[in-house]
C-alpha cells in the first residue's frame, strides 16, 4: 500500500496537504472506509455479545430508565432547557421502538461505540495530515496509525462503562457529538482556506461542526470544552492560514456556545426558565448542591491522584471498578498528590517538548510528534470537566476516562511510530510494529470481553465490588440484587452489614460518605424490611418499615450522625 493509500492523492506542492483533506472520496476510498466499518462493527459486536444478548438493567438504568416516567413519552420533550435533553431524548426513542427491553437499549449503545471508534480514526488521521507539511509518501503510515488508536479505542475494556451500563449513554453519546464537531471543523477550514476552492462545502460543513456541539452540550456538561478544544486545533494546525489573525473569527461561534451549559444548568435559579421534573430536576438540583457545599480545592488535589489512576487503567487495565474506594485528599503538600502532580506535569512537558521537536524533526516524523502533543492536550482539556475543581460528588468513575482516552491513545500510537522508525532497518521495523499492535488488540480483547462478563448478571456485577472494595454500595445493591432473586436470606445479610455502616458516616459531605444521604438510609431499611416480611418476620419488618418513614420525614441535618441534603438518588453516577 506504500504510497496508494485510498484516502489521498499526495503531490510534492505546497497544497499537497489540503488536497489531501478536501479530496473528493473515490471507489477506493470509500471501499476502504466501508472495510474499516465493517470491520469495527463486528469486533464491537463481538466483544460486546454477552451484553447485547443478556445485559440487565443495572446500577442507576434503575432511576434513568425502568422507573423514569419521562422516557415513556414524547410529550415530556417540549421543554429542551434540560442539560441533558438529547441524551434522555435517546432514551425515549429507545423505549419507543423496543420498550423496556434491555436488548434494544445495549445494542444502541454498541452501535454509539462502534461509531465514535470510526470518529476516532477520523480525527487522528485528519491531525495527521494536516501536520504534515509537504507531500511525502507518508499517507499510508497515517492510515496505519489512526487505525490502530481507533481499534485499541473500540476493544479497550476501560470503555466497557461507558458501553456496557446503559445509562452512560450520556457520556458515549455526547462524545460522538463532539469529536464529530471536530471532525466537522478540521474539514471544513481546510475547505475554506484559499488553496482548496470549495468555500461553500466549507461554510456546510462549519454549520454542521456548530450544530454538532451544540448537540454534545445538550447530552452531557463534558462538551463544554469543545470551544476550546476546537481553538487549540485552530491556532496548531491552521498558522499559515491565508486569512491570518482573521481566522480567529471561526472561533467567535464555538465561544457564544459556552452558555448552553451554565444556562441549563442555572437557568431555572436565575428565572429564565421553568424547572424540570423527576430524575433530571434532581440531578441539576444535586449539581448545584455539590458546587456550593463541597470544596472546590479538595476535589482538585485529590484529581491529581485519580487522573494518575486513569492513565494507569488506560496502560494496565486491571482490578476495573465500577464503584471504587478512593479515599480524598486534603492537601496539595501531601506526598501522594505531590508525587501525582510531578507526572501530569512531566506529561505535559513531554507534549510541549514533543511540539518544538516535531519543527525541526524530519518531515515524515514530525506529524507523529505532534499527533503526541495534541493526544496529550485532549485528553487534559476534556477530562477537565470532571476531575478539576468542579466538585461532584462522587470522585472516580470508569466512565469519565471515555471521551479522553481518544486522546490518550492518539498519543500512544504517534509514540510508538516514532520508536519504531528508529528500528533498523525499516522494513524490520514494521515487522515489529505489526507484532507489537497485533499482541495488544488481542490483549485488550480478550480483558474487554472478560470484563463484560461482569455486566450481565446484576449479582455478580455488585458482588466484583465487594469482592475489590467492601463498599457500603456494593452491600447495599448486591442485597437488592438477591431480593429480587427471591434469594432472601442473602439479601439479609448483605443489607444488615449495609447498615452496620451507617453510624460511620459522621459527615455526609465527606468524599468518603457520598453514598450515605438520608434518602439513600431509608431505601436501604426499606429493602431490610422487605426481606424480612418475606421471612416471615413481620415484627422486625414493621421497625425497618417505620424507621424509613421517620429517615424521611426528618428536617435537613436531623438524621442522626447526617447532615446536609435529604433527597438523593441511589448511587446515582454523573
Amino acid at each position: 500500500m506504500r504510497g496508494g493509500d485510498p484516502d489521498f492523492p499526495v503531490r510534492d506542492n505546497a497544497a499537497a496537504r489540503d488536497d489531501r483533506m478536501t479530496h473528493r472520496p473515490g471507489p477506493g476510498r470509500v471501499a476502504f472506509l466501508a472495510a474499516i466499518s465493517l470491520l469495527f462493527g463486528t469486533v464491537g459486536f463481538l466483544l460486546y455479545r454477552e451484553v447485547i444478548l443478556s445485559g440487565p438493567f443495572l446500577f442507576d438504568d434503575f432511576e434513568y430508565i425502568v422507573g423514569n416516567p419521562m422516557i415513556k413519552s414524547l410529550l415530556y420533550f417540549t421543554n429542551i432547557t434540560d442539560p441533558r435533553y438529547l441524551g434522555y431524548l435517546s432514551f425515549a426513542v429507545n423505549y419507543g421502538l423496543g420498550g423496556e427491553d434491555p436488548f434494544w437499549f445495549h445494542l444502541v449503545n454498541v452501535i454509539i461505540h462502534v461509531m465514535n471508534a470510526l470518529l476516532v480514526f477520523g480525527v487522528v488521521k485528519a491531525v495527521l495530515t494536516l501536520s504534515s507539511s509537504t507531500g511525502e509518501r507518508t499517507a499510508d503510515g497515517h492510515s496505519a496509525v489512526a487505525f490502530f488508536a481507533a481499534l485499541v479505542f473500540l476493544v479497550h475494556p476501560v470503555e466497557t462503562q461507558a458501553v456496557s451500563y446503559i445509562t452512560q449513554r450520556f457520556t458515549s453519546l455526547s462524545a460522538l457529538f463532539y469529536m464529530l464537531s471536530v471532525l466537522l471543523y478540521l474539514h471544513a477550514r481546510v475547505r475554506l482556506e484559499k488553496e482548496s476552492g470549495k468555500r461553500r462545502r466549507g461554510y456546510e460543513m462549519y454549520i454542521l461542526s456548530m450544530m454538532s456541539a451544540v448537540f454534545a452540550m445538550k447530552t452531557k456538561e463534558i462538551a463544554f470544552t469543545i470551544p476550546f478544544m476546537v481553538a487549540i486545533l485552530e491556532f496548531l494546525l491552521f498558522e499559515k492560514s491565508e486569512y491570518g489573525k482573521r481566522r480567529f473569527y471561526f472561533l467567535i461561534p464555538f465561544a457564544a456556545m459556552l452558555i448552553i451549559i451554565p444556562l441549563s444548568l442555572f437557568g431555572p435559579e436565575w428565572g429564565l426558565s421553568a424547572p424540570g421534573s423527576g430524575i433530571d430536576e434532581i440531578t441539576r438540583r444535586d449539581k448545584l448542591y455539590d458546587l456550593s457545599q463541597r470544596s472546590p480545592y479538595e476535589y482538585l488535589v485529590t484529581q491529581f491522584r485519580v487522573i494518575v489512576t486513569y492513565i494507569r487503567l488506560l496502560v494496565f487495565p486491571v482490578r476495573q471498578l465500577a464503584a471504587y474506594d478512593h479515599p480524598a485528599s486534603h492537601s496539595l503538600f501531601e506526598p501522594r498528590v505531590m508525587l501525582s502532580l510531578s507526572l501530569l506535569l512531566g506529561i505535559a512537558g513531554a507534549a510541549w517538548y514533543s511540539w518544538r521537536k516535531a519543527r525541526r524533526a524530519a518531515p515524515g516524523d514530525a506529524p507523529y510528534y505532534r499527533l503526541f502533543s495534541i493526544g496529550v492536550l485532549w485528553f487534559f482539556v476534556t477530562v477537565s470537566i470532571e476531575s478539576s475543581v468542579i466538585p461532584i460528588k462522587d470522585i472516580i468513575f470508569e466512565h469519565r476516562l471515555y471521551l479522553p482516552s481518544a486522546g490518550f491513545f492518539a498519543s500512544c500510537a504517534g509514540l510508538l511510530i516514532l520508536i519504531v522508525k528508529r528500528v533498523r532497518p525499516f522494513v524490520f521495523g514494521r515487522a515489529v510494529a505489526a507484532v507489537i499492535a497485533v499482541t495488544v488488540i488481542a490483549a485488550l480483547s480478550v480483558a474487554t470481553y472478560m470484563r463484560n462478563t461482569v455486566w450481565t448478571d446484576e449479582v455478580r456485577f455488585w458482588d466484583d465490588v465487594v469482592q475489590k472494595t467492601g463498599k457500603a454500595i456494593g452491600y447495599n445493591n448486591r442485597g437488592n440484587a438477591y431480593l429480587k432473586k427471591g434469594q432472601y436470606a442473602l439479601a439479609l445479610r448483605d443489607l444488615d452489614r449495609t447498615i452496620g455502616f451507617f453510624p460511620r458516616a459522621s459527615d455526609i459531605m465527606a468524599w468518603e460518605n457520598s453514598d450515605f444521604t438520608p434518602s439513600n438510609m431509608a431505601k436501604t431499611y426499606m429493602s431490610r424490611a422487605q426481606a424480612y416480611a418475606q421471612l416471615g418476620d413481620r415484627r422486625r419488618a414493621q421497625e425497618d418499615f417505620e424507621t424509613a418513614n421517620r429517615i424521611m420525614k426528618m428536617p435537613l441535618g436531623h438524621v442522626p450522625g447526617l447532615t446536609g441534603r435529604s433527597a438523593d438518588v441511589q448511587g446515582r453516577t454523573e
